[in-house]
Parts: structure tokens; C-alpha cells; sequence
């Protein structure tokens, strides 16, 4: 398999791969392949499948080098592709919605007051 030839992931696989990283995304996020490897063998194997698009069950046959390079490949490419280029995207989008509310309100806060105001008391 050419490592050079994985793409980031396509919108249509986003919600199968997500499911499958879900469980081990604090290891990997820690940079630590070997636990989500340990301790969430399914779910790497899924996500590293749909991300080099490969089929699962020719990744299964695999030597666990193959699944760890190609996970890391995986991983690579589209943690790039969302720092680089989604995230970005989203915090433009989050920047404009955050000046529009500020326009729609006049451009005064409209949090809610710190504390609710006294209750009139009977006498």
C-alpha cells in the first residue's frame, strides 16, 4: 500500500470513522498509539480501514506493523486536514456568528444579571 496515496477522510465516511475513533481519541490525542492499540483494537482497526480505505478484512490479515503504520499515516493525514483546514473554517464561522450576536443586541451584553434583583418583602 502506497502511505502516500491516503487522503483525508470524505464526508461520506465521517460518521463511521468518528464512531470507531471515538473510544480511543483520548490515547491518540496523547500521541499514544500503542494504548489505543491495547485497549481499543476494534476500533483502531475500523478507523484505519476507513481511513486508508482499504477493506477491513485485508487490513485483518495484516502484521500489527502494517495496521500501526497505517493507522500513524491515518492519523497524520487527517489531523492535518482538521487543523489546517476545518478548524480554521470553524472558528471563522464561530468568529462572524459571535459579531453578528453582537450587532443584533445592539452591541450590548446580553448576559444575564450576576444576581437576580431583592423580592419586595411584606411588612
Amino acid at each position: 500500500m502506497d502511505l502516500d496515496r491516503i487522503e483525508p477522510v470524505r464526508v461520506r465516511d465521517l460518521p463511521r470513522f468518528l464512531r470507531a475513533i471515538e473510544p480511543i481519541a483520548a490515547e491518540l490525542a496523547a500521541g499514544d498509539l500503542a494504548a489505543a492499540m491495547m485497549r481499543h483494537a476494534d476500533g483502531l482497526i475500523e478507523a484505519t480501514a476507513i481511513g486508508a480505505r482499504v477493506e477491513r478484512a485485508w487490513l485483518e490479515e495484516q502484521t500489527p506493523d502494517v495496521l500501526a503504520t497505517l493507522a500513524a499515516r491515518v492519523l497524520e493525514v487527517n489531523a492535518d486536514f482538521f487543523l489546517r483546514r476545518v478548524l480554521p473554517v470553524v472558528t471563522a464561522a464561530a468568529a462572524r456568528l459571535a459579531q453578528s450576536a453582537q450587532t443584533a443586541s445592539g452591541g450590548t451584553n446580553v448576559s444575564p444579571p450576576s444576581s437576580m434583583p431583592d423580592s419586595p418583602t411584606r411588612t
